[in-house]
């Protein structure tokens, strides 16, 4: 029978990191892996598996905001002795190594709920082994392309939390090439990934946390609603070409890597299933339309569209 986790509350969460080596904590999050809000995410993880299947792509964990997060906290990329030797390789700030647990006691203390936040990688795959330090030009490149597509299916995200100098220069590199797509999402500085207890004085540690922690409060402060202000609720994605008349009216947000349409849709034209589908949207009380492709998913709101 599976036993479904229940989150803690925060002082408790403060005192019990690294939940996954919780049997069953981590078959709850095995078993959720294509749950709703996290399945998008997921399918574009065993895409990048697959075309490079020398290596390997975390799964998003569940307990994570997947598709619904306001808060991107953008790593450099997995470490390879932190590979799970069985079950599925989870990115979670509940893993059992000391920088997640770092992470998950500072998101603890600002406040900030696991379901606000999603993890990503900067180079999502497996560096090899002997390949240890800042990340290579090469390999920041090799990430934007996931990274494009990564961020399409998180169109509420508003902040992200750059982990150390190689997710700073990939974010530079990404905002240059996607201008448009990032306009949305208010960039924050932060230190590398690190255990709570790290190299340097008591002063010099205790001096680098609290730049950690100025750097979550910072963002939580930017995604939190302003008081009494009515917010979206995510109703479901769909795929592009499964849009039908159930859907016309609703508030929908759709985009294609560098412009994003959100508003009522009006109409969902696909001439055959081959061909790229066209949504039109009403924005500002303008009927604005957008070409993608039939797979691109969109998100259905409930409500009336306030943002």
């Amino acid at each position: 029978m599976l036993v479904r986790y229940v989150p803690k509350p925060f002082q408790e969460r403060l005192e019990m990191p690294r939940l996954m080596t919780d049997p069953d904590f981590r078959n709850s999050q095995e078993a959720e892996l294509w749950a709703e809000h996290v399945a998008p995410i997921n399918s574009l993880v065993e895409d990048l598996r697959a075309e490079n299947p020398t290596s390997s792509v975390q799964f998003t964990a569940p307990l994570h905001g997947g598709t619904d997060a306001r808060i991107l906290v953008l790593l450099p990329a997995p470490e390879s002795v932190n590979r799970p030797q069985d079950g599925s390789d989870i990115l979670s700030t509940e893993n059992d190594d000391a920088n997640a647990e770092a992470l998950a006691t500072l998101l603890a203390e600002a406040r900030i709920d696991s379901k606000e936040v999603i993890l990503w990688n900067a180079f999502p795959w497996y560096l090899p082994s002997d390949e240890t330090g800042m990340l290579k030009a090469s390999r920041l490149n090799e990430g934007m392309e996931p990274a494009s597509r990564f961020l399409r299916l998180v169109p509420t995200l508003r902040t992200v939390i750059l982990m150390g100098k190689g997710p700073q220069d990939f974010w530079a590199k990404l905002s240059k090439k996607y201008p448009e797509a990032l306009t949305r999402i208010t960039a924050i500085n932060d230190a590398a990934p690190a255990p709570l207890v790290s190299t340097g004085t008591k002063a010099q540690q205790a001096s680098r946390l609290e730049r950690r922690s100025a750097a979550l409060r910072e963002a939580r402060n930017l995604v939190r609603p302003e008081h009494g202000r009515e917010t979206l609720r995510r109703e479901t994605m769909v795929r592009a070409e499964e849009l039908g008349p159930e859907h016309l009216g609703r508030v929908v947000e759709v985009t294609d890597g560098n412009l994003t349409l959100h508003g009522p849709l009006l109409k969902a034209f696909q001439p055959s299933p081959e061909w790229r589908v066209t949504v039109t949207v009403s924005v500002a009380n303008q009927r604005r339309s957008l070409g993608v492709t039939p797979d691109t998913w969109v998100r259905i709101y409930r409500g009336a569209g306030v943002r």
